[in-house]
Formats: structure tokens, C-alpha cells, sequence
């Protein structure tokens, strides 16, 4: 139990850092609409580009368009970078991704039984 509340807590924040922040939770005034200041909070989001009626806020539609150019993070380094931080605190070697790991050997066939005469 003591590995897996780690394990857990490291798999929640990479997801969390991972997810865009929705037009509600970004709009904290309720109000409906994004201000500049409200905009600062979404890393990589780029106000003036966004703003496409120059009015000073992002509406909904913006702020969505404006979600759909932002580059998410790479969540593959993210992943290696979690899967070598667990095995460094338990001693481990880092576990190889799927991209760079070489497949086993296939395993022979047994040889069945000769029927019985």
C-alpha cells in the first residue's frame, strides 16, 4: 500500500498538468467571459492572438480555438520521466518504453506426447 499511494499521487498530477484548464475554470469571475489577467493563468496561451474581435476577452469560441493551437506537453517524457522516478526510489533499473525495447525471443513449442500404442 505504501508504493501505490505514490505511484498514485505521481499518475493524478501528471494527468492534472497534462488536462487544459476548462473556460469555467479559467473564467474566475464568472462572468462569462476571459480577461486578460484571467488568460495569464493558461500557460503557452497567447492573449492578443486569441482576442480574434479585439474586445479585450475571450469569449467561449476563442478560448476554445485558442486551446486547440496550444502544443500539450509531451505526455511520452512525462510518462518515461514518472516510470524512472518510481524505479530510482525503489533501486530499480528505469523500465525501457515499448519504442525502444527489443521483444523476447518466441518460446519453443513443446513436444506433444507420442499416442499411447
Amino acid at each position: 500500500m505504501r508504493t501505490f499511494i505514490p505511484s498514485a499521487l505521481l499518475w493524478v498530477t501528471l494527468t492534472a498538468l497534462a488536462a487544459p484548464m476548462t473556460f469555467e475554470e479559467v473564467d474566475t469571475d464568472g462572468d462569462g467571459l476571459i480577461s486578460a489577467a484571467e488568460a495569464a493563468s493558461v500557460e503557452g496561451l497567447d492573449f492578443e492572438t486569441a482576442d480574434a474581435d479585439a474586445d479585450g476577452t475571450l469569449s467561449t469560441d476563442e478560448y476554445n480555438i485558442a486551446l486547440e493551437t496550444l502544443s500539450p506537453p509531451d505526455a511520452e517524457a512525462g510518462e518515461e520521466a514518472a516510470v524512472a522516478a518510481e524505479a530510482a526510489r525503489h533501486e530499480k533499473a528505469p523500465v525501457a518504453s515499448a519504442a525502444t525495447s527489443t521483444p523476447a525471443p518466441p518460446t519453443p513449442a513443446k513436444p506433444h506426447p507420442a499416442p499411447p500404442k
